[in-house]
């Protein structure tokens, strides 16, 4: 899965790194615990405003939700992973006509019908 998740054509290498960290924590991050696991394997460390930048964009293109914590903010993933995000990407840009070509795809083939209703079926039990 971690392979799928920096699949994503628009994010940077440090973006990249930044949403890993955060999908690996799996709760709200606050800017300097994401600085501080970057630093860890980096021989010259990157700034605090590069880091809360780039955190800053990630929450401008809906991959990161940030609220407000005393001064500062805390970041948290937006989906669970890359895919997830471009599903919420594509759904936002094409509403329901992004959801009937996925039916129509799913009607056209098999197997993928098939593993669709497996996962509605395991939502219902």
């Amino acid at each position: 899965m971690n392979g799928e998740r920096l699949n994503r054509k628009d994010f940077g290498p440090l973006e990249s790194e930044v949403m890993e960290l955060v999908w690996r924590a799996g709760r709200p991050v606050a800017v300097r615990e994401v600085i501080d696991d970057l630093n860890e394997s980096r021989a010259e460390p990157l700034a605090y405003t590069t880091v809360m930048t780039v955190m800053s964009r990630l929450a401008e293109k809906d991959a990161l939700s940030r609220r407000r914590v005393g001064r500062g903010y805390v970041y948290e993933a937006s989906a669970p992973d890359a895919a997830g995000i471009a599903v919420k990407d594509v759904l936002r840009a094409y509403g329901d006509v992004a959801v009937a070509h996925f039916i129509d795809e799913a009607r056209a083939d098999p197997s993928l019908r098939r593993r669709l209703q497996r996962l509605l079926d395991e939502d219902d039990g």
